[in-house]
C-alpha cells in the first residue's frame, strides 16, 4: 500500500514537473502543495544552495509569497542548514531553527531532507508538522521525489541565470542610449543612478564626484522604496567605503553593511584623464557581489568615466568658442559623427554612415572614401564599401534629433545605401583584396603600423584600376579598437585634385578612432546576439531532451501493463482464426484482431525507441494499399458515426521505399484524430496523388475532416510529446507519426481552418 501510494505521488509529481505553459517556479510551488496535501505535513519549504557562499540563498514555501524568495542560511545553521552541511536528514525543534526558516502556527517539529546529485547538493526540503514528529513512511515517500525536485531546481537556476543575462543586456542597451545622448553632468548622473535602480541592477546607487575647485563632493543618488529607511546609514557607509578608492589605494572595494535590512555594497573608482574624479557605489542583497556582477559594475563605471570625459571635453570646447571658431566647428562635427555611429549597431549601416559623413555636404572633407576590414585568417584587407561625393546624399537628421549639433545625429535611408552599393566605384572597391604587406599598399601599412599614412600627389606612384593616373593625394587611417587595428579608411581628392590639409588629416585620424570603436562594438553586439540565439536553441533542445527522457521512463511501465492483455488477446484470437473457415466474415474479424495486436506491440516498441532514431525496415510499398488498410481498421467507428468517406486513389501504383507498418500507424493515428474531432454525419476526404519534395519524386496523402479545426493556441504544440486536448488521449499519436515521417525523409503539413476543419498532408519521397 505504501509503495502504491509512493508511485501515485511520484506520478502526480512528474505530471506537475512536466506541465507545459507554466514556469519552473509555479511548478515547484505546486509540487510543494502536493506534498503537504498528500503526505500530511503542515508546511513544505524547498531551499536552493549557493556553493560560492556555502549557504542556502533561495526558498520556495507554502507559507510565503513568491516575492519572499531570498534568504541567507549558512551551512550548519538551522534545520535546513545543518542538513545541507551533513548531507543527511535532520530533525529539529523550534529553538533550533534559523530566522529565515518560515514557521506555521502550532508547528512543533521539522524534518529537513537534502537532495544530492552524486556528491553535489542541489536542494534541501524542509517539512513542518504540528505533531511531535513526521512518520518514517512520510520521509521515505518524500525521498522518492528527490529527482523531481532536483530537476525543477536546476530549471529555476537556469531560468534565473538566463533572465539575469537578459536583464543585464537590456540594462547595458538602456545605458548605452543614455550615455550616447550629450547631456550635462548634472542631468546625466541622476538619470544614470535612477536607471541602475529601476532596471533592477542595484537596489541603491550613489555617484560621488570630487570638486577640485571647492573641495566639496557632489552626490547623485537613487534608492528603491524598501531601503529608504536605511538611506542615511547607507550614505555613511558609502563615504567610508569610497574613501580608500578616492585615495587611490583601491580601484574596487566591497563590504557588508550593518543595517537592519541585510545589504552588501560595492564601490568602484571613476577616472578621467588618468585622475580619480569620483566613485560609483552600488548596494544590493545580503550576498557578496559575484564575479559577473563586479565585472558588469566595472563596465558601467568605465562607461560612466568615458561619459564624464566626453562631458568634460564638451565643456572645454564650449570655453574655447571665442578663441577658435573653426576648431569648435570640427570638434562639434566630430561629436555629431560620434553620435551617429553610436545610433546604430547594424554594421552595414554604420559603414555607410561613416564614409558618407566624410564625403557628403556642400563642403565635403574628401572626394572619395573607401573602407577595408581586416581578415586575419586569410591575411588580407577586404574591400567593404566605396563612396564618392557624387554618390553621397545629404545626411538627414531623424525625427527628434534636434537642431543642436552636439545632440543630433545623422541618418541615411535604405534607398541611398542601395544606390551607393550599386555604383561602379563601390563594385571596384568590393572586388579589392589587399595583402597585409606594408610595402604593397598604404592601407596595409596603416593597419600594421597603427598610424595615419599620407602620400602627397607628387610621389608619382604607379596607378591601378582605382587610380588610373594616381595624380591625387592619398591618405589611409587605421580603425583602432581596444588596441587592435580592425581595418582602414582610405580617402583622396581624385575628382577635384584638391590638396589634403593637415587639419583634414588630423580630423580624419580623430574620426577613424571613433569609427573603429563603433565598428568593433557593432561586431561584438552581433556576437552577443548570436550567443543569445545559441542559448535559446540550447534551452529548446534541453526541453526536448526532458520530454524524451520522460517518455523513456514511462515506456517500461506502459509495456509491463499492456504486455499481459495483448498476449492473451492475440493468443485467443489466433486460436479462433485457426478454427474458423477462411474467407468468412468471422475469420476476417479474428484475423484483423491478430494483426492489430501485432500492430499494438509494434507501437509499444516505437514508444520505447522514441528518444532515439527508430530502425526502418525498407521495402517497396504501395501507398494506396497502406491507406486502404488504415481506413479498414477505423471503418467500424466511421460507420457507427455515419461519417461520409470520400476517397480518390490513382489508377497506377505509387510505389516508395518505406516501412509499411510504421506508415500504416501514421495514417491510423491521423484518421482516429479526425474521427474523434467530428460529430455524427461528418465528412472525411482522403486523396493519394503524386507530388514533389525538394526537387525529388514523392507521394502525397491528404486527409481532410470537418471537425472544426485545431484551436490556434494548440496549433504549435500538437507535435509535442504528451500534449493532448482529449480527456483520454496520451498525446503521443501525432509526435510518433511526425517522428516516423521524418525518419522516412518526409514532412507533415497542416492546413488549419478554425471552425471548419483541418487537412493533414503527408509527403513522402519515393527514394531518399
Amino acid at each position: 500500500m505504501v509503495a502504491r501510494k509512493g508511485q501515485n505521488l511520484l506520478a502526480q509529481a512528474l505530471r506537475l514537473a512536466q506541465a507545459t505553459g507554466r514556469s519552473h517556479q509555479v511548478r515547484l510551488n505546486g509540487l510543494l502543495r502536493l506534498v503537504t496535501r498528500t503526505l500530511g505535513p503542515s508546511s513544505a519549504t524547498l531551499y536552493l544552495p549557493d556553493t560560492n557562499l556555502n549557504a542556502l540563498t533561495q526558498r520556495f514555501s507554502t507559507l510565503l509569497l513568491s516575492s519572499k524568495r531570498s534568504c541567507l542560511i549558512p551551512y550548519g545553521q538551522g534545520c535546513s542548514g545543518t542538513a545541507a552541511q551533513s548531507r543527511a536528514r535532520q530533525i529539529s525543534t523550534l529553538q533550533d531553527l534559523h530566522p529565515d526558516e518560515p514557521v506555521a502556527a502550532d508547528e512543533q517539529a521539522w524534518l529537513s531532507l537534502p537532495f544530492l546529485d552524486g556528491k553535489r547538493l542541489v536542494a534541501v526540503l524542509s517539512l513542518g508538522t504540528k505533531e511531535r514528529a513526521l512518520s518514517p513512511e512520510t520521509a521515505e515517500s518524500v525521498s522518492t521525489l528527490g529527482p523531481v525536485f532536483a530537476l525543477l531546481a536546476a530549471g529555476v537556476a537556469e531560468f534565473d541565470r538566463a533572465g539575469q543575462e537578459r536583464r543585464n543586456l537590456s540594462f547595458l542597451v538602456s545605458l548605452g542610449k543614455l550615455l550616447s545622448a550629450a547631456q550635462a553632468t548634472g542631468t546625466l548622473l541622476p538619470q544614470l543612478a535612477k536607471l541602475c535602480t529601476t532596471t533592477g541592477f542595484s537596489r541603491c546607487a550613489v555617484i560621488r564626484l570630487t570638486q577640485e575647485e571647492t573641495g566639496k563632493p557632489r552626490l547623485f543618488k537613487s534608492c528603491r522604496k524598501e531601503l529608504q529607511t536605511e538611506l542615511a546609514e547607507m550614505l555613511r557607509a558609502e563615504k567610508s567605503l569610497s574613501a580608500p578608492v578616492l585615495a587611490g589605494a583601491l580601484t574596487c572595494n566591497q563590504a557588508p553593511l550593518p543595517t537592519e535590512i541585510p545589504c552588501h555594497a560595492l564601490s568602484i573608482q571613476l577616472s578621467c584623464d588618468g585622475k580619480t574624479v569620483g566613485t560609483l557605489t552600488f548596494f544590493d542583497g545580503p550576498a557578496p557581489f559575484s564575479t559577473e556582477q563586479v565585472a558588469l559594475a566595472e563596465t558601467v563605471a568605465r562607461l560612466l568615466s568615458n561619459a564624464l570625459a566626453v562631458a568634460n571635453c564638451s565643456e572645454r570646447i564650449e570655453t574655447f568658442t571665442t578663441e577658435n571658431d573653426q576648431k569648435l566647428k570640427e570638434l562639434s562635427l566630430l561629436y555629431r559623427m560620434s553620435n551617429t555611429m553610436l545610433s546604430t549597431i547594424k554594421l552595414n549601416k554604420l559603414i555607410h554612415l561613416t564614409l558618407t559623413a566624410l564625403t557628403s555636404g556642400p563642403t565635403p572633407f574628401f572626394d572619395r572614401a573607401m573602407l577595408f576590414l581586416t581578415n586575419e585568417r586569410s591575411g588580407v584587407l577586404l574591400g567593404m564599401l566605396g563612396v564618392t561625393r557624387e554618390t553621397s546624399p545629404p545626411l538627414s537628421v531623424p525625427a527628434g534629433g534636434g537642431d543642436d549639433i552636439l545632440s543630433s545625429r545623422w541618418d541615411i535611408s535604405e534607398d541611398d545605401m542601395a544606390a551607393q552599393r550599386e555604383s561602379e566605384f563601390c563594385r571596384l572597391v568590393q572586388g579589392k583584396r589587399l595583402e597585409l604587406d606594408g610595402s604593397l599598399n598604404i592601407a596595409s601599412q596603416a593597419v600594421l603600423e597603427k598610424r595615419l599614412i599620407y602620400i602627397p600627389d607628387e610621389t608619382g606612384i604607379e596607378g591601378d584600376d582605382l587610380y588610373p593616373a594616381r595624380s591625387a593625394a592619398l591618405a589611409a587611417s587605421p580603425l583602432i579598437a581596444h588596441g587592435q587595428a580592425v581595418g582602414a579608411v582610405m580617402v583622396d581628392n581624385a575628382l577635384t585634385r584638391a590638396p589634403i590639409s593637415q587639419e583634414e588629416l588630423r580630423f580624419l585620424q580623430l574620426f577613424t578612432n571613433q569609427a573603429g570603436m563603433a565598428i568593433e562594438n557593432s561586431m561584438l553586439y552581433h556576437k552577443i546576439e548570436d550567443a543569445n540565439l545559441q542559448l535559446s536553441e540550447a534551452q529548446e533542445n534541453l526541453l526536448q531532451k526532458e520530454r524524451l527522457a520522460a517518455i523513456g521512463e514511462m515506456a517500461a511501465g506502459i509495456a509491463h501493463e499492456l504486455k499481459g492483455p495483448l498476449v492473451s488477446i492475440g493468443g485467443f484470437a489466433g486460436r479462433l482464426a485457426k478454427k474458423l473457415p477462411q474467407e468468412t466474415k468471422e475469420w476476417e474479424h479474428a484475423d484483423l484482431i491478430v494483426r492489430e495486436v501485432l500492430r499494438l506491440e509494434g507501437i509499444l516498441s516505437e514508444i520505447l525507441l522514441f528518444s532515439k532514431k527508430a530502425t526502418i525496415c525498407y521495402s517497396r510499398c504501395n501507398i494506396a494499399d497502406i491507406v486502404k488498410d488504415s481506413l479498414a481498421v477505423v471503418a467500424p467507428p466511421l460507420e457507427e458515426k455515419q461519417i461520409t468517406v470520400t476517397t480518390k486513389f490513382p489508377r497506377q501504383k505509387l510505389l516508395l521505399l518505406g516501412d509499411g507498418q510504421q506508415l500504416k500507424q501514421v495514417f491510423i493515428n491521423i484518421l482516429l484524430n479526425a474521427l474523434d474531432a467530428m460529430d455524427n454525419g461528418g465528412k472525411l476526404v482522403i486523396q493519394v496523388v503524386a507530388a514533389d519534395l525538394d526537387g525529388k519524386e514523392a507521394v502525397s496523402v491528404k486527409i481532410a475532416d470537418t471537425g472544426g479545426g485545431i484551436p490556434l493556441e494548440a496549433l504549435n504544440s500538437i507535435f509535442t510529446p504528451f500534449y493532448t486536448t482529449k480527456e483520454s488521449g496520451t498525446g503521443l499519436g501525432l509526435p510518433i507519426a511526425n517522428r516516423i515521417i521524418t525518419n522516412h525523409g518526409g514532412k507533415i503539413q497542416i492546413n488549419n481552418s478554425p471552425g471548419q476543419g483541418v487537412e493533414f498532408k503527408v509527403i513522402l519521397p519515393k527514394h531518399w
